[in-house]
């Protein structure tokens, strides 16, 4: 997921550490950051792979480095992969930060791979649908005890129902706002 955000970031153009690190954090929201100790060495593992570059340049307040990175070619084919590439068959908040990161960065993909992608999330979405209604089914069904948790699990599953249900409807109305773009 890291890799994605770095790579769609600097297709949008070359950025210093700090502006990464800054920009990933108010993009996942306030639970959620990225520390300097994860994202550095990230950043050298994908410089090794050479899908970044990194030029390092004098900052003139202060006198520190200030580290650059850009985007290569190889860089760009990785960010067209993981961009394409499936998501994990498991619902869980990982994939919903990967497909809010894929959305921020379609444009930099086809049509295809964005409707692909939309498509992949739509499945997701009715499998999650899927098993939060059957499992509120067994529970309506067997009512197992105790019963005061077995209604706040009711509230709690009608609660991830409707969510999925507009978030659904969502996916569906941006497929057929993406179809209806012109390339």
């Amino acid at each position: 997921m890291y890799e994605l955000f770095i790579l769609g970031e600097l297709m949008t153009g070359e950025k210093h550490g700090y502006m990464l690190q800054d920009v990933l954090k108010n993009s996942v929201g306030l639970g959620r950051k990225i520390s300097s100790g994860t994202l550095y060495p990230l950043l050298s593992r994908m410089t090794d792979a050479g899908w970044i570059h990194l030029r390092v340049e004098e900052e003139t307040k202060g006198g520190r480095t200030r580290k650059i990175y850009e985007i290569t070619n190889a860089g760009a084919e990785r960010f067209v992969e993981l961009m394409a590439s499936p998501f994990d068959s498991n619902w869980d908040i990982e994939t919903q930060y990967t497909f809010r990161f894929k959305m921020v960065y379609f444009q930099y993909v086809t049509q295809e791979l964005r409707i692909e992608c939309l498509n992949q999330y739509l499945q997701l979405l009715v499998k999650s649908l899927k098993t939060v209604s059957d499992f509120e089914f067994y529970l309506q069904t067997n009512k197992p005890e105790p019963e005061k948790q077995r209604v706040q699990l009711l509230r709690v599953f009608d609660h991830r129902k409707r969510l999925a249900e507009t978030e659904m409807q969502w996916v569906k109305e941006e497929i057929e706002r993406v179809q209806a773009q012109e390339d």
